[in-house]
């Protein structure tokens, strides 16, 4: 009988990320938290780990798959929210503390894995969003980051193709996370977005789940995309 399949998870302790856990738990996989933060769930795997850090991640990963064998299934879920203010008012320190969690992060934690794959196929999701797209009022630190990590995905996918591993990205829309909820909590209009949507609601974190499980697990002919998974937010044309 094979072994089952090992993914990490980063971020994976909330929001869209622990949706993702209890999918692929569901699927049968074993699971590894990278998070800062431990998962609500004791016998989920975990390790404390900064992903900017490069050595904690190598470490992190070490340990996970001394833990619980290989991974061969990566979903970059990590993340922190921008400063939501106009260009003219953000730090650069802060634009760079950004772009390093999203970017330097993803980046980190996806070579690491693969370098250590010896040749077994493997399947990578980054996580972008719908700022990835358009310009947006009071996001050029956040929606350019994940912009960013669209781009990385498909670099990355193009490079990796010959090793077997696949990469891909999904950009959520709004999703009713802590991170969308403290937005909400601090003047964000969402009954406008609802409005704009043609689906005309904010996603549970257990639907984008899924598509990011189904990129992960079950599309096994898709490389370098980025699937909106947003209630038909980017189809809008007006």
């Amino acid at each position: 009988m094979s072994e089952p399949v090992h993914a990490i998870v980063t971020g994976g302790s909330s929001g869209i990320g622990a949706a993702v856990v209890a999918e692929l738990l569901h699927r049968g996989r074993r699971v590894t938290v990278f998070d800062l933060q431990p998962p609500a769930d004791p016998e989920v795997g975990y390790v404390r780990v900064d992903l900017t850090d490069v050595d904690e991640v190598a470490a992190a990963v070490a340990q996970a798959e001394q833990d619980a064998g290989v991974v061969t299934e990566l979903v970059v879920s990590h993340g922190i929210r921008g400063a939501y203010v106009p260009a003219l008012e953000m730090s650069p320190d802060a634009l760079r503390r950004l772009y390093d969690v999203h970017v330097v992060g993803a980046f980190t934690v996806a070579c690491e894995v693969t370098r250590r794959l010896a040749g077994r196929p493997a399947s990578v999701v980054l996580i972008s969003s719908t700022t990835a797209y358009r310009g947006w009022v009071n996001q050029a630190d956040y929606g350019p980051a994940k912009a960013a990590v669209r781009q990385l995905t498909e670099n990355l996918a193009i490079e990796w193709a010959p090793l077997g591993v696949r990469v891909n990205a999904v950009a959520p829309g709004h999703t009713r996370t802590a991170m969308v909820e403290d937005l909400i909590d601090s003047g964000y209009d969402v009954a406008a977005v609802e409005q704009r949507m043609p689906l005309g609601r904010l996603a549970a974190p257990e639907e984008m789940a899924s598509s990011i499980c189904m990129l992960l697990c079950d599309s096994t002919f898709v490389t370098g995309q980025c699937l909106p998974v947003d209630g038909g937010w980017t189809v809008v044309g007006k």
